[in-house]
């Protein structure tokens, strides 16, 4: 059933039950078969957007008539048990879709917008199986060896970092299930709580009701927890106090936003965290971002050619004979690829490392320290995955021309996939960060 058609009848009431949320259901159960992560809905005067983002890129889906999206929206609202006398207010909630094959938690968001419309974003939230298992983040043996040797270790913090949507909670979460719950006290402070973890103590943000980061994470300290689950360290208050908590004995695996593992050791200092202090406590830190993964029902080899050697070149190793690139088929959309993995960077803080952090040294010192002590840079991992035939070259300029936008524009110029697949490939101008040159 279409989209349009479920939405073309009104029934006299609408109930909680997926029959009575029948539009909903629908819109919700094309973007899970999609892949989706969000659903888009953005109403104007006399029609409506509806779009799913999926592997991170935004596919446009069926325009709705203002009806069907006054429809839709009321639907969300039931769903979420929003007030429906709270109009043309932010609103926020969650509720939960199922079908015979699946399950998925969704987090609402309703705002309104100009000319006393609505939008609407619905995040669809991935089911425990999908993120516990640290082996299919994307990590290579080696990184996973290392972080594991650091994390099951009694006390210290764990920063993840990446920019925004670069999959830092998921990793998170996974890192969390690398200890046996079990046998410890968890506890995590979260805005908002994206995934249930069992035998956890999950708190969540509600600034409303007094109830801040760094309040709960003192609060969380009070009730004697072994490891601590940040959702992401902000302010100057929860990066001084969870470095302080992992001084003290605990474990305490956090996010924050930053480039590269240097950047984030670099950002606890901007929150005042003082190096003799993050010295002693820091253990690890994971980068992080996602790139696409090729349909591998439709992937094509394909020789590099001169300028895609030079990527290779100017980041100090040898380019493969055959990479693969995108294509399109009806099983990946049309789009050459289908799902995404992580890119990471995996920096291990040893003792003599901590002792050297706390003389403050600058990023980029700290940034070569790390790699001295076996660091694989970003560029590494995404060029290996190039070569594996996981993603393609053009993937990977794109994702680095993302990554780097909010600091400085990317001078790569990327390979497109044409509407029937075939691609256009033009010269990149440069190398990747952190390439070594030739």
């Amino acid at each position: 059933m279409s989209i349009s058609h479920a939405l073309q009848d009104e029934p006299a009431s609408v109930d909680l039950s997926p029959s009575g949320l029948e539009p909903l259901f629908s819109v919700i159960g094309q973007a899970v078969d999609d892949g989706a992560t969000d659903v888009h809905i953005d109403a104007a005067a006399d029609q409506a957007a509806l779009r799913f983002r999926v592997d991170g890129v935004i596919r446009a889906k069926e325009r709705l008539s203002s009806a069907q999206a006054r429809r839709l929206l009321n639907q969300i609202r039931v769903a979420a048990r929003f007030p429906m006398e709270a109009a043309f207010v932010p609103l926020e909630g969650q509720f939960r879709w199922c079908n015979e094959k699946t399950a998925r938690d969704v987090r609402v968001t309703v705002v309104p917008t100009f000319g006393r419309q609505e939008s609407a974003h619905l995040r669809l939230l991935l089911p425990l199986e999908h993120w516990r298992d640290t082996s299919q983040l994307g990590l290579r043996p080696r990184d996973l060896e290392r972080i594991e040797s650091v994390v099951r270790k009694p006390h210290g913090l764990a920063l993840v970092a990446g920019p925004t949507g670069s999959g830092k909670t998921t990793t998170l979460y996974a890192l969390a299930g690398l200890d046996n719950l079990r046998r410890k006290v968890c506890a995590s402070i979260e805005d908002p709580v994206e995934f249930e973890l069992p035998f956890v103590r999950q708190l969540e943000v509600n600034e409303r009701r007094g109830l801040t980061m760094a309040e709960g994470l003192r609060t969380l300290l009070r009730t004697d927890a072994d490891v601590l689950l940040i959702g992401e360290i902000r302010d100057a208050e929860s990066a001084r106090t969870a470095s302080q908590a992992a001084l003290a004995g605990r474990l305490v695996l956090a996010s924050i936003h930053g480039r590269d593992a240097a950047g984030a050791i670099q950002a606890m200092s901007y929150l005042c965290v003082p190096y003799p202090i993050l010295g002693g406590a820091l253990r690890l830190v994971v980068a992080q971002g996602l790139v696409r993964k090729l349909c591998r029902a439709c992937r094509r080899p394909w020789r590099p050619d001169d300028a895609q050697q030079r990527l290779f070149q100017q980041a100090g190793y040898a380019w493969p004979e055959t990479v693969f690139e995108p294509h399109g088929c009806a099983e990946c959309g049309h789009t050459g690829y289908a799902g995404r993995t992580g890119v990471f960077e995996v920096g291990v803080v040893d003792e003599d490392m901590g002792r050297w952090l706390t003389a403050g040294p600058h990023q980029h010192e700290v940034r070569a320290r790390l790699l001295q002590q076996g660091m694989q840079p970003l560029t590494a991992d995404a060029l290996q995955k190039a070569t594996d035939g996981v993603t393609s070259l053009v993937e990977i300029v794109r994702f680095f021309a993302d990554f780097e936008s909010a600091a400085a524009p990317y001078p790569l110029e990327a390979a497109q996939v044409g509407g029937n697949g075939a691609m256009e490939r033009r010269a990149a101008t440069a190398g990747l960060p952190g390439a070594a040159a030739p």
